[in-house]
């Protein structure tokens, strides 16, 4: 069963989107845990402000209940940030004892601060049993943030976890959809390549994906012809000879259109290379292929010609220069980035194509001429590239 390359891209995008929100999730945890530890440090400052308060000296005491009100307040301020809710505390089921919790710690914070208020504002005589109450308030209040720091290390350990679990499944999920995925963009990228091959040996191309293969299909078929009689093909290439681009062209030309006509010709760089290194056969196969990958770019009023050995001729109808140019680029990329293959290995050749713009007054033959000699200058540039003649000026470039 042939894949689709459409469903293939989906699936991808929801395999990266379920990725994403793990992602997302994980970074929640991790919040999570901050927030969790800014707890715990502000249960950890109490601790320490206890002890600066219960050793608080009254020598100086407009002094000492000025340093007393500080820590009180900072103190409140510490009792406030423990009890701060982070963003899953509603998704969690203990936190009903969180609650419990910290209206013990609250409650006992507020009897302990009264006592030490009492403390500080008592006399001589009874500040030693005002401070033995403030010590015991103490207690309470110690026991209380024993209680809470606890809660706060199993929910930071229970979170570690949770987002330990979290991290395994992302990397297990993130390996499945690389390896799986490169898998498909690979068969992708396979049937990319058999389509921009050429197969001298008659074999079946055999494809994985359903796009690829309808592509490979419209490949092999035959261009439309107007007049399907022998004489008007390439025999090597199944397009127009020079007698059938002529009929078709005239054919076509009385068709009402706004489009401007342009000539691009394409020639093999280096043919007499290549032609000595391959044999009929396989020049035939490169001539079709070459032919194949031009069409693609065909366009209702277009006409395509295979002129002799070394010559491709476009006749495109196109609404302005620049949609005209970038056909002819394209098919100059897509031919220089298809392997052709051969008995003796996959070969690489590019062209050479001079552009211009048919003007009404010159006939066709001439225009495919001076097309000829914009190619050359393209190629004695070279090749692989598109040459049209310089704006404003009757020289080539």
């Amino acid at each position: 069963m042939l894949l689709s390359i459409q469903k293939i891209f989906f699936n991808l995008k929801l395999s990266l989107f379920i990725l994403g929100i793990g992602i997302s999730l994980l970074g929640l945890e991790l919040v999570n845990i901050t927030h969790y530890s800014q707890r715990l440090a502000a249960l950890k400052t109490q601790h320490a402000l206890i002890d600066t308060i219960i050793s608080q000296n009254f020598t100086d005491k407009q002094m000492a209940a000025i340093t007393l009100n500080g820590n009180l307040a900072e103190l409140s301020l510490a009792v406030k940030l423990s009890d701060d809710n982070t963003l899953l505390d509603s998704f969690i089921p203990s936190t009903q004892e969180q609650q419990t919790l910290s209206n013990a710690l609250k409650s006992s914070s507020s009897a302990f601060k009264d006592a030490a208020l009492f403390w500080s504002e008592s006399t001589s005589h009874g500040q030693k049993t005002m401070y033995d109450q403030m010590i015991d308030k103490r207690n309470t209040y110690l026991a209380d943030i024993s209680a809470m720091i606890d809660y706060e290390i199993q929910m930071i350990n229970t979170s570690i976890e949770l987002a330990k679990k979290t991290v395994m499944v992302l990397i297990v999920l993130g390996l499945l959809i690389f390896f799986l995925y490169t898998y498909r963009l690979n068969q992708i990228y396979r049937d990319i390549n058999r389509a921009c091959s050429v197969d001298t040996d008659g074999t079946k191309q055999e494809v994985k994906t359903q796009e690829m293969d309808f592509i490979l299909k419209r490949l092999a078929r035959k261009s439309p012809i107007v007049n399907t009689a022998q004489s008007l093909l390439n025999p090597q290439s199944g397009l127009n000879n020079e007698k059938g681009m002529l009929t078709l062209f005239n054919a076509k030309k009385g068709t009402k259109s706004s489009n401007s006509i342009f000539i691009a010709l394409f020639e093999i760089d280096e043919y007499v290379n290549v032609s000595n290194t391959l044999t009929k056969e396989e020049m035939g196969s490169m001539y079709k292929k070459i032919g194949d990958i031009i069409t693609l770019y065909e366009q209702p009023l277009d006409v395509i010609a295979h002129l002799d050995s070394n010559q491709f001729v476009f006749i495109m109808s196109r609404n302005s220069k620049d949609s005209a140019l970038s056909d002819a680029e394209k098919i100059v990329h897509s031919i220089h980035d298809s392997s052709f293959n051969t008995a003796k290995g996959a070969i690489k050749i590019t062209l050479s194509c001079g552009i211009l713009l048919k003007t009404p007054a010159s006939t066709l033959e001439s225009a495919i001429a001076d097309a000829k000699k914009i190619a050359g200058k393209s190629k004695e540039s070279g090749g692989n590239r598109v040459a049209q003649l310089r704006e404003k000026a009757d020289l080539y470039r």
